[in-house]
């Protein structure tokens, strides 16, 4: 049984790694980072829900550097920034969405339901003796 100790703990390390993955990063542009969700991408301005205090920020698209997702998905906002300095708006900006397939969450869940399994595999087989 003190065999499966170590086991569990690793287990649970990466159960809490796995979880911290469902977050979105913003990083502004004075270096400020927040982890959170993003609740709504207006005009221009975004919403944000920091995960730490709940409280919700409400950015204004000019001071965002990107916004990381939980997907991997990272959206900057170059196209609003150059329309602003212009001063020529006649549409809504839409997000640059730069497609970024690390696949570490995908990863993490099978190696966290593959642990799951054979813990409860272990046990079972510590039990029966």
């Amino acid at each position: 049984m003190k065999k499966l100790i170590p086991l569990f703990v690793l287990l649970l390390a990466v159960l809490c790694n796995a979880q911290t993955e469902d977050l979105d990063k913003m990083e502004l542009r004075n270096g400020q980072v927040i982890m959170g969700k993003v609740e709504k991408i207006k005009t221009d301005m975004v919403d944000f829900k920091e995960s730490e205090t709940g409280l919700i920020y409400e950015t204004a698209k000019k001071d965002i550097r990107y916004i990381q997702l939980a997907s991997g998905k990272v959206l900057t906002f170059e196209d609003y920034q150059s329309e602003q300095q212009n001063k020529t708006q006649t549409t809504q900006p839409t997000p640059v969405v730069i497609e970024k397939d690390d696949g570490a969450p995908v990863g993490l869940i099978i190696l966290a339901s593959v642990g799951a399994v054979l813990l409860v595999l272990l046990l079972i087989g510590a039990a029966a003796q």
